[in-house]
């Protein structure tokens, strides 16, 4: 038991050690671990012993996912479209050897899709595995200034993409074939965060989709095994039982409102299609979270 212990703070002290010793004489054991074999050497270091990851040559992709908007150093591939330049349509999310996987298992949600946060923000601990929600490709997969911090964006064989930010650690490729389930990164709290978790968005054509009309976080699994890309995908769920009003008192204020249920102004703003310097009528109802 203490040289188990030893050797696991060892592996934790010096994780960056070269995996130059491939002699078999220098392997002291093999190791099953949750994200695959570990070979552990006698001089400490450790190296996953995994397959040589499978690369997309894009100039062989005859299905047209793979060369439409596939730009590895931008987020957005398909320029500035808005829901109402999508038709309505039905994405196949999975189907035979498709499957699904929640990036982060018992996923506790602290902040979820609103019209001004288009994803979920589901807790973590730096250095947890983030794996891939579906069978895919890697379009992205590198810091990003823009706030998300260390970054993997998927395309999937439907067309949607999904985002996978603030990651401690980046662990796949551009071009990298990616299956459901596949460890792809860290948890962390790069860029724009405030303390470790995953913004896990869900997008089709750059437009991201309400993640809640496609997963049951309570059950991990999907809702249904089809999307329907209508207009209403777009948008937070206008239709939720938890969603709270207001009625305009003498005195109200957005500030004051903001404050009362804890949100912000510009989201008060933009669920109700109204500005800030909007006169506020007494009686009038207005959406508040």
């Amino acid at each position: 038991m203490k040289q188990l212990t030893f050797f696991v703070i060892i592996t934790l002290l010096f994780p960056l050690i070269p995996f130059a010793q491939v002699n078999p004489d220098n392997i002291l054991d093999t190791v099953e671990t949750v994200d695959g074999p570990v070979i552990l050497y006698r001089n400490f270091s450790w190296q996953f012993l995994g397959a040589e990851p499978v690369m997309l040559n894009i100039d062989e992709d005859s299905t047209g996912l793979f060369s439409e908007g596939w730009i590895n150093d931008q987020i957005r591939g398909f320029g500035q479209l808005k829901p109402d330049d999508i038709r309505d349509t039905a994405l196949v999310l999975i189907s035979g050897e498709m499957s699904f996987c929640l990036p982060v298992p018992n996923t506790c949600l602290f902040r979820g899709f609103m019209y001004t946060h288009k994803g979920l923000d589901m807790k973590l601990k730096t250095g947890d595995t983030v794996r891939a929600a579906f069978n895919g490709v890697v379009r992205y997969a590198k810091y990003n200034s823009g706030g998300f911090g260390n970054l993997i964006i998927l395309r999937h064989y439907n067309g949607l993409e999904t985002y996978y930010a603030h990651l401690s650690k980046t662990k796949v490729d551009v071009n990298q074939v990616v299956r459901a389930g596949d460890m792809i990164g860290l948890g962390g709290s790069t860029g724009r965060s405030r303390g470790p978790h995953l913004h896990f968005e869900i997008r089709y054509r750059d437009i991201p989709v309400d993640p809640r009309r496609v997963i049951d976080l309570d059950s991990a699994c999907l809702i249904a095994n089809v999307l329907l890309i209508r207009k209403e995908v777009f948008f937070p769920n206008d239709w939720d039982s938890t969603a709270v009003y207001h009625k305009i008192k003498n005195g109200d204020t957005l500030g004051h409102l903001s404050a009362k249920y804890h949100t912000s102004v510009k989201e008060i703003c933009a669920m109700n299609k109204i500005k800030p310097a909007t006169t506020l009528r007494i009686g009038r109802v207005l959406r508040v979270k």
